[in-house]
C-alpha cells in the first residue's frame, strides 16, 4: 500500500495544482456575485443567467458553436475522401502519406499560423497570384474565412487518423461478396461499406467540434474583432479582472466538452481510443486501385489537404531570407541579416533556453508520473481503481486548455510560481500526462510479468526488480515519452502565455511579435524550428520509398 501510495504521489501533485485547485477556484468564482474565491452563503447564479440573456454573451457562444461548426463540416469534406484512398493504398505508401500529414505534429502551431498570414494576407501568395493575373486582391485574412482555413488546417490529421484506423479494420470480404453477387459499387458502398465507418465518422465529427470549440490562438492570430469566441472572451474578462463572467463561460465551455467527449466515446469508443486488431490491409494487396471518377475525386482532396498541411511549413522559409523589412511572397533580394538578428537578439535567445530549459524539466515530470500511475494501472487487477486512474490520467485531455490556463495562473499566482520554470514545467507536465501515461502502460502490457515474479523468487526487492528487470525493457518507451513531452512543451503557447511576463517562451515571444508588428526575424525563427521537421519526414519519407523498391525487387 506504502508503495502504491508513493507512485501516485507525483501524480496527485501535478493534478491537483493544475487540474483539481484550478477548476475549483474557477467554479466558486463562477457562483460569486464579485468573480472571488470564496464559498458564498448563497449561490449566485446571474453569470450563467447573463449568458443567456445578455446579447454580447449570447452572440460570442452561438458564433463559437458557428465557427466550430463550419470548421467540422469543411474538415469531414476533407478527411474522408482523404482517409478512404489513404486505406486503398499499399502498406508502405499509405504511411508515407501518413508522415507527410503527420509532419505537421512537430512545428508549433504559432509558426503555422504565422504562415497562414503570409499565405493570406494582401502581399501573400494567393493574393500575388491574383495580382499577377489581373484580378483585385481579396481580403482572406482577419476575418471568419482565415479562422475556419486555420481551425481546419488543425483538425484534418486528427479525423484522418481516426477514419484511416477505422478504414483498414473493416473485412474486404464482405465487399467481395457482395460484388459477385451482383451489387453495384454504389450499392456495395451505401450498404456495405458507409455503415461500417459510420461510427467512427460520427465519433470523430463530434471530437473534432469540441476541439474546435475550445480554439484561441487560431482566431486571435488569424481572426477578426467580429471573431470574438468563447475561449477569446474568456481571456480578455480574466485580465479586465472580470472574473465572474469568465469563470461561468468557462464552466459551460467545460461542461460542453465533458458531454462532447462522452458522446464521441459512446459512439466510436474503440475506433477513437486503440488501433484495429482485425481486418484486411486495405484493398490494395489484392485489388489495385482503379481510375475512376470517384478515386480520382479523392485524389484531387488529398492532394488538397496534403497542401493545405505542409503550405506553411513551406512558405515560411524564403521570406526568412528578404532584404526588406516587410513579409511577403516572394521574397525581395536575398539577405541572411534576418538569421544574424535572431542569433545576436537578447530577446531570441533567451525565449530559446526558456524554451529548452522549461521543456526538459517537463519531460522529466511527465514521464515521471506518466510511469508511476502506468506501473500502478497495470499491475493491479481491482477494475475500480484502474477505472480511477485511467480517468485522472486523460482529465488534462478533456479540459479546454483556455481553462487550464486562466485556472493555473491563479493558483500559481497565489503560491509565487508565476514566470518561473518549475510552475511553467509543471503546468506542462499536466499537458502531457495523457499521452505519458498512454506510452508507458502500452510498454509495460507488453513485459511479460513471469520475468518479474522470477526476480523476486531470486529474492530481488520490488523496487531492484524495476530497477534492474522492466525499467531496461523501456528504454524505447521511456525516450518516446521524454520527446512527446518536450516537444508538447516546446510547442505550447496558451498556457505559456498566461505563465511568463517578461522572460517568455519561444512561442510567446513569436505571439508577441505577431500581436505588435511581424518582421522577417519571425521568419528565420519559424525557418530554423521547422527545417529540422522537414527533413526527418524526408528521411523517414525516403527510407519508406527504398523498403518499398526493395519489396518489388526483391
Amino acid at each position: 500500500m506504502l508503495t502504491y501510495l508513493a507512485l501516485l504521489l507525483p501524480a496527485t501533485v501535478v493534478l491537483v495544482l493544475c487540474v483539481g485547485w484550478p477548476l475549483w477556484n474557477i467554479v466558486l468564482r463562477s457562483l460569486n456575485e464579485k468573480g472571488r474565491v470564496a464559498i458564498p452563503d448563497q449561490l449566485y447564479w446571474g453569470h450563467y443567467q447573463a449568458i443567456l440573456h445578455d446579447d454580447l454573451l449570447r452572440q460570442v457562444v452561438l458564433h463559437s458553436l458557428m465557427l466550430s461548426a463550419m470548421a467540422t463540416i469543411a474538415t469531414v469534406m476533407l478527411a474522408f475522401p482523404s482517409a478512404y484512398l489513404i486505406s486503398r493504398l499499399s502498406k508502405t505508401l499509405s504511411s508515407l502519406v501518413m508522415v507527410v500529414i503527420l509532419a505537421p505534429f512537430w512545428v508549433s502551431i504559432i509558426i503555422r499560423l504565422f504562415a497562414f498570414t503570409t499565405i493570406l494576407g494582401q502581399q501573400g501568395i494567393i493574393n500575388s497570384a491574383l495580382s499577377a493575373l489581373g484580378f483585385e486582391p481579396l481580403p482572406l485574412l482577419y476575418n471568419t474565412f482565415a479562422t475556419v482555413v486555420g481551425m481546419v488546417a488543425y483538425l484534418l490529421p486528427y479525423l484522418i487518423l481516426i477514419l484511416v484506423s477505422s478504414m483498414i479494420s473493416i473485412d474486404m470480404s464482405l465487399l467481395t461478396a457482395a460484388r459477385t453477387m451482383g451489387a453495384s459499387e454504389r450499392m456495395v458502398f451505401v450498404d456495405i461499406y458507409f455503415p461500417q465507418v459510420r461510427p467512427a465518422l460520427l465519433g470523430g465529427s463530434v471530437l473534432v467540434f469540441v476541439l474546435g470549440l475550445s480554439f484561441f490562438l487560431t482566431p486571435v492570430i488569424l481572426g477578426g474583432p467580429h471573431d470574438l469566441t468563447i475561449p477569446v472572451f474568456i481571456q480578455q474578462q480574466v485580465l479586465a479582472f472580470q472574473w465572474g463572467k469568465a469563470a461561468a463561460m468557462g464552466v459551460v465551455l467545460l461542461a460542453v466538452s465533458v458531454l462532447g467527449y462522452l458522446v464521441a466515446l459512446k459512439i466510436d469508443g474503440k475506433g477513437l481510443l486503440a488501433p484495429p486488431q482485425q481486418g484486411t490491409r486495405g484493398t490494395a494487396a489484392r485489388e489495385p486501385v482503379t481510375i475512376t471518377p470517384a478515386t480520382v475525386c479523392c485524389a484531387l482532396i488529398l492532394a488538397f489537404s496534403i497542401l493545405l498541411l505542409l503550405l506553411p511549413l513551406l512558405v515560411v522559409v524564403p521570406t526568412s531570407f528578404t532584404e526588406t523589412t516587410q513579409i511577403r511572397f516572394p521574397p525581395v533580394g536575398f539577405s541572411l541579416k534576418w538569421y544574424v538578428e535572431v542569433f545576436t537578439s537578447e530577446l531570441w535567445i533567451s525565449a530559446f533556453w526558456k524554451s529548452v530549459r522549461v521543456g526538459i524539466a517537463t519531460a522529466i515530470v511527465a514521464t515521471v508520473c506518466g510511469i508511476s500511475l502506468a506501473r500502478i494501472a497495470t499491475r493491479t487487477y481491482l477494475p475500480l481503481p484502474k477505472l480511477i486512474i485511467q480517468v485522472l490520467s486523460i482529465t488534462p485531455l478533456v479540459v479546454p486548455v483556455i481553462l487550464l490556463g486562466i485556472g493555473i495562473y491563479d493558483v500559481q499566482g497565489r503560491l509565487g510560481l508565476l514566470g518561473t520554470d518549475i510552475g511553467l514545467a509543471i503546468a506542462h507536465a499536466a499537458l502531457c500526462l495523457p499521452l505519458t501515461f498512454l506510452v508507458m502502460a502500452n510498454a509495460l502490457n507488453a513485459i511479460d510479468i513471469s520475468t518479474e515474479q522470477a526476480a523476486w523468487t531470486m529474492g530481488a526487492s520490488g523496487a531492484r526488480t524495476f530497477r534492474t528487470v522492466v525499467l531496461p525493457s523501456m528504454v524505447p518507451a521511456l525516450v518516446g515519452a521524454m520527446l512527446i513531452s518536450f516537444v508538447t512543451s516546446w510547442d505550447e503557447a496558451v498556457l505559456a502565455l498566461f505563465q511568463t511576463q517578461f522572460d517568455k517562451t519561444l512561442p510567446v515571444a513569436i505571439y508577441g511579435m505577431l500581436r505588435s508588428g511581424i518582421t522577417p526575424a519571425v521568419s528565420a525563427v519559424a525557418t530554423i524550428v521547422t527545417v529540422p521537421v522537414l527533413l526527418g519526414s524526408a528521411v523517414i519519407a525516403a527510407r519508406a520509398l527504398a523498403g518499398r523498391r526493395k519489396q518489388k525487387t526483391g
